[in-house]
């Protein structure tokens, strides 16, 4: 049977065995009415409950006590149908029959699957739908002259990207729709679920809609620049690789004081954080840079030009204090950089960020590399040869500020 095949309901025994309960189990969860059968098999949906309740009984005392609370209506897994209605559908076929008939070595797939960040599959583990599809594109990429080094670094950091804007997702739902929702009907608390689960399942094929449209928009945003990299290349003659803006302006800015601010308590860290990394997007945007990575209450910047560097940090340690954030510095050089997978390493780099450690609250220090010409609306003022901490030379730096 090949891998497109079988994506109809599941046996009792193939329920069982993914979910690791025994017959006699499955019987008691399906009377308690947590799982159905449905034309004599059951949905995928039901896999996810089981493996969930797996998972809750041996941390809470076992499965007696949590179908105890299930039938007192303690909670519900009718939420769970209603954000993930397809749940889990399996293959007739087990990973190393897929893999085996597509050419894939199984180490090679569960190297694959690591990277992504999600529990590896054993070789005699049966395929998920999902992933059979999944397979079958895979097996057209190893074609491609991409070593596999690379191509699970490009898993990596993809995965974590997606990891974290489906943590941001869910936790965005459950602080502002689920909590609040479920307090207001504590008196009435099968009421407060069934809301929940009617908005839950209107909101879940919109998040997806979203992601896949976000991805999409920047996907194509991607290629439309390396194109016109390409024909600007064409167009002058310039070898493959020539760099048609000259060396990018690396920033790294920061907030001073975070620390004790944190010592408050971790919602208000948390509150802080996430606060200046909404200015910090918005801001660096809006001069045509781009947020590489944040640390917290730390980031850094690329930006194609030293002028926008300049203008966005300068906003940055402006605009950060009226928003009731602690007093923010930056520091900015310019020169060749090594990019990998969506972030920047070398010597520009590592001296931008101890610029940025030597500059007192407020401040915006630059190299003489990031405006060796100056620039309108800029005032450059001279600092000097100054020593820096792990860099073997002095290095002259200057104090932006905006011109009055």
């Amino acid at each position: 049977m090949s891998v497109s095949e079988g994506q109809g309901l599941l046996s009792r025994e193939q329920l069982a065995a993914a979910a690791g309960f025994t017959g006699e189990e499955i019987d008691q969860i399906e009377e308690a009415g947590v799982i159905d059968a449905v034309d004599g098999g059951y949905r995928g949906v039901e896999l996810m409950k089981l493996q969930l309740i797996r998972q809750v009984a041996d941390t809470t005392g076992g499965l007696r006590r949590l179908l105890r609370a299930y039938a007192d209506g303690d909670y519900t897994l009718a939420f769970l149908e209603a954000c993930l209605p397809n749940g889990v559908q399996l293959a007739n076929q087990t990973y190393a029959e897929a893999l085996a008939e597509l050419g894939v070595p199984l180490e090679e797939m569960q190297a694959v699957v690591r990277a992504c960040g999600l529990p590896v599959p054993q070789a005699d583990q049966l395929l998920r739908t999902d992933e059979a599809a999944l397979l079958r594109q895979y097996a057209l990429i190893r074609a491609l002259p991409i070593p596999l080094e690379a191509r699970l670094h490009a898993l990596r950091v993809t995965s974590e990207a997606v990891r974290r804007a489906a943590e941001v997702q869910v936790d965005l739902f459950r602080i502002h729709v689920e909590e609040p929702l479920l307090e207001a009907h504590r008196d009435n608390m099968p009421e407060g679920q069934r809301l929940l689960t009617d908005i839950a399942g209107s909101a879940q094929p919109l998040v997806e809609q979203l992601t896949h449209w976000l991805h999409q928009r920047y996907l194509e945003t991607e290629t439309l620049k390396d194109f016109a990299m390409h024909m600007e290349e064409a167009v002058r003659g310039e070898s493959r690789g020539v760099s048609r803006r000259g060396d990018p302006a690396v920033a790294f800015i920061d907030l001073v004081g975070f620390t004790v601010l944190s010592s408050e308590g971790d919602d208000q860290a948390l509150a802080v954080a996430g606060r200046f990394e909404d200015e910090l997007v918005d801001i660096t945007r809006e001069w045509g840079g781009r947020v590489v990575k944040t640390m917290g209450d730390g980031a850094m910047l690329l930006f194609d030009e030293g002028k926008s560097a300049v203008a966005a940090c300068l906003e940055l340690v402006t605009r950060l204090p009226e928003c009731g954030l602690p007093p923010a510095r930056a520091g900015i050089n310019r020169g060749p950089v090594v990019a990998q997978a969506g972030d920047y390493y070398g010597a520009t780099v590592n001296l931008a960020a101890r610029i940025n450690d030597y500059a007192r609250p407020h401040e915006v220090l630059v190299s003489e590399q990031v405006l060796p010409d100056g620039a309108h609306g800029i005032e450059l003022e001279e600092i000097g040869d100054v020593t820096l901490k792990g860099v073997p030379q002095p290095v002259h730096l200057l104090k932006a500020r905006a011109s009055s």
